[in-house]
């Protein structure tokens, strides 16, 4: 077959495309001859019963002056939608105009407060959706799922019991809750308890925000109410810093272009920002709102992107990856649909004469989801065992390296000796005599470590971290070490006011931004910073001047801060942090935080309330596999290791290890070196204890080593960098000894 280059994607084509809907309403999208069968029957008044006229007050695809004037149709489709069977008809109605339309997945959105005229109720309006549902699923072929919406308008109590009647229905199809409405006015922030009770629940949301209003709205959603995904969110380019926010976060846009011209949100299609979202690695999601007054297909909008901001096949098989990714279903159904949808896609594309060889090029990108575009033969063969020598060649990153925990103990003898410190003497509590190196040694690395020993080992540690030149050859030592484990990324925690015998906190932390310019100058690794606090040392008021420390140095390296303890900050005392994570919120800063020590209440009030979009330890999260499922979907990483206090929270863990349990559910695991001084064991040997202990493979070795270079805290542009770092030099290694990484996928 002929390969044309420059071919018109044809309308055609894009309804023969898989594809996924994730934000079309019910109530805006029946058919015209439904409403007029079902306002007959049930003697509703319409301003005509001929179908050929009754389109004049539906449809908005002309001459619609504003939002409220586009929501004026809505008054007549809702009065039908008023009885059990009506709402049963028009689901399934919708489900079947959608699978011919070639969607094979479809999240449907509705507000059951606004069909209960005729008595039905709430739990009535459920059903009557889930029965429509149902024989969708038995009929067509298509996955359909269900989101409730609260409404903007209404007293916040009403948006509480349809938060609350949401997550009841959560095993009948009921996989989000929205909040839609005017905006301007109507703060998501007064519905703060609605979606508190979502989150509690893990029931995933997303909000109507940035159609009608500015990104400040965007930001409530976001910041208040925990938003997954943000509908419309065409406001969202008027804030830069929002926007690369979003695309760090990978928190989806579902991006309704024809409804938000018909409304006047964009004066022009070609002004739609669709196209900067995604040239700015935004996950944009193409949706049709409601397909009854916009008078449009799914595949229609397809067709429209394409034409107007000249989408490549590549590009629209990304596009159509992006709203299977972004889907709300369960995490193996999703896989499926997107690896399904990938494969379809460019198998239709080669099938009508496209070039597909862009879809190639950015194999990459479609590996990390496990999918593989190559087409090339698989190979069965037994997946070759891991070796010591194999993770000590293999490409790393380091996400959490405490830098008073991690200079190597002949660089902190060296210290001592140059201090001329007599460790005896300046800590009593150490009975046994100091006098030589491997007195020192057995201090440091003891064998079984209890919180008192690591208490002193800690102490003797920063002590020898005080002055400029001490802090000078700490950080060379720390880098040293990391290069030779072969790290590649490495993020420095990093307590500004655990050095200040001698100097400031600012000057501390300004000698480690020049020790990382430093570095990275030479072009060997490329190194973060993130600025921590202690909870059991650090005051809020402390917290939250190190806070600003930190985005004060934003540009010198610092990408985030971290909250950690002996234990994790109690639900109920996390309010005393309200400034740091307003500020942090405010500033579109990342967080990192010890929760999860011993139960999920803090694991769910750091991610929820503390904002953390990385959690450290939370070993007691393999109790809860919906907890566990919530993490997978959001990609919420845990720093994890095989340290002294994980094998003691899951010493009741027989059945598997915590490491492997949290890989089987599809939990991102990044495997840290923390404070390492206390350990003799090597990034290498820590990452062969892993693997021999999980009992891991080669392909899920690498699996695990790539997720650093993806869950760090850079921007999505050097995170890419990184990944395609990672990616090359695994695979050169690989490839001399003679194995191919693409056939591990």
């Amino acid at each position: 077959m002929t390969i044309n280059k420059n071919k018109p994607i044809t309308l055609d084509l894009c309804k023969l495309l898989p594809k996924a809907e994730l934000h079309r309403h019910l109530d805006g999208s029946i058919r015209l001859t439904t409403l007029v069968e079902l306002a007959k029957e049930l003697d509703v008044k319409l301003p005509t019963f001929d179908n050929d006229k009754i389109g004049d007050y539906i449809l908005k695809d002309k001459n619609c002056e504003s939002l409220p004037h586009f929501l004026e149709a809505f008054q007549y489709t809702t009065s039908v939608l008023q009885t059990a069977p009506a709402i049963s008809r028009v689901f399934y109605e919708m489900c079947e105009d959608a699978c011919n339309d070639g969607v094979t997945y479809l999240e449907v959105r509705f507000a059951p407060v606004l069909h209960l005229e005729k008595g039905l109720s709430l739990a009535g309006v459920m059903e009557a959706v889930c029965d429509g549902l149902a024989q969708a699923e038995i009929r067509l072929r298509i996955k359909v799922r269900i989101i409730v919406c609260g409404l903007r308008h209404l007293d916040p109590s009403v948006t509480k019991d349809l938060a609350e009647i949401a997550w009841r229905y959560r095993s009948k199809g009921v996989v989000a809750f929205d909040l839609a409405g005017a905006e301007n006015g109507f703060s998501s922030t007064l519905h703060k308890e609605a979606f508190a009770l979502i989150r509690q629940k893990g029931v995933n949301c997303t909000l109507h925000s940035g159609e009608d209003s500015s990104w400040h709205s965007v930001a409530d959603s976001i910041h208040h109410c925990g938003a997954h995904r943000i509908g419309h969110g065409i406001a969202v380019q008027e804030n830069p810093s929002l926007l690369e926010y979003m695309v760090n976060r990978r928190i989806p846009i579902e991006c309704c272009i024809t409804s938000n011209l018909q409304i006047k949100g964009i004066p022009s299609l070609d002004a739609h920002p669709i196209r900067r979202y995604f040239d700015a690695g935004a996950v944009v999601a193409l949706c049709t709102d409601n397909v009854t007054m916009s008078n449009i297909t799914l595949s229609g909008e397809y067709k429209m992107a394409i034409d107007t901001f000249n989408f490549s096949v590549e590009e629209v098989v990304r596009l159509i990856d992006h709203a299977f990714s972004a889907t709300f279903i369960e995490a193996p159904m999703k896989r499926v649909l997107r690896h399904d949808a990938v494969l379809q896609s460019i198998r239709l594309f080669k099938e009508h004469g496209y070039d597909v060889s862009g879809v190639l090029a950015n194999k990459d990108y479609y590996l990390e989801a496990g999918i593989d575009v190559t087409g090339s033969p698989k190979n069965y063969h037994p997946i070759p065992s891991v070796t010591h020598e194999m993770l000590s060649k293999l490409p790393k990153a380091d996400l959490h390296c405490r830098f008073e925990g991690s200079v190597s103990l002949d660089q902190m003898w060296q210290e001592v000796q140059l201090a001329k410190i007599d460790i005896n003497k300046k800590f009593p509590s150490i009975k046994q005599p100091i006098n030589d190196f491997n007195d020192f040694k057995n201090i440091i690395q003891k064998p079984h470590h209890d919180p008192e020993t690591i208490d002193i080992a800690k102490r003797i540690m920063n002590t020898l971290l005080q002055t400029s030149d001490q802090l000078n050859r700490g950080f060379d030592n720390i880098i040293n070490v990391a290069l030779n484990d072969n790290v590649q990324y490495i993020e420095i925690v990093f307590r500004p006011s655990s050095h200040c015998q001698v100097l400031t906190q600012e000057q501390a932390l300004a000698i480690i931004i020049a020790k990382r310019n430093q570095w990275e100058a030479e072009g060997n690794i490329k190194i973060g910073i993130v600025v921590y606090i202690s909870a059991d040392f650090d005051d809020p008021i402390d917290a939250l001047a190190m806070a600003k420390l930190a985005v004060a140095n934003r540009s010198n390296g610092v990408c985030g801060f971290g909250i950690f303890g002996n234990d994790p900050i109690p639900p109920n005392e996390l309010h005393h942090y309200a400034k740091t994570i307003e500020y942090l919120r405010a500033e579109s800063f990342n967080l990192v935080q010890f929760c999860g020590k011993f139960d999920i209440e803090s694991i769910v009030s750091t991610i929820h309330v503390g904002g953390a979009t990385r959690i450290s330890g939370a070993f007691s999260i393999y109790k809860y596999p919906r907890m566990m499922n919530y993490l997978s979907a959001y990609s919420i990483p845990i720093e994890l290791s095989q340290t002294d206090k994980l094998k003691t929270f899951t010493k009741d863990l027989s059945f598997t290890t915590p490491i492997r349990h949290l890989i089987d559910s599809n939990v991102p695991v990044v495997i840290c070196s923390f404070r390492s001084s206390l350990y003799s064991s090597t990034r290498s040997d820590m990452l062969c204890e892993v693997v021999v202990n999980s009992q891991l493979n080669l392909k899920q070795v690498i699996s695990l080593l790539r997720n650093p270079f993806t869950y760090n805290f850079q921007t999505y542009e050097s995170k890419l960098k990184l990944k395609q770092r990672f990616n090359k030099l695994a695979s050169d290694y690989l490839q001399s000894i003679s194995i191919n990484m693409d056939s591990l996928q």
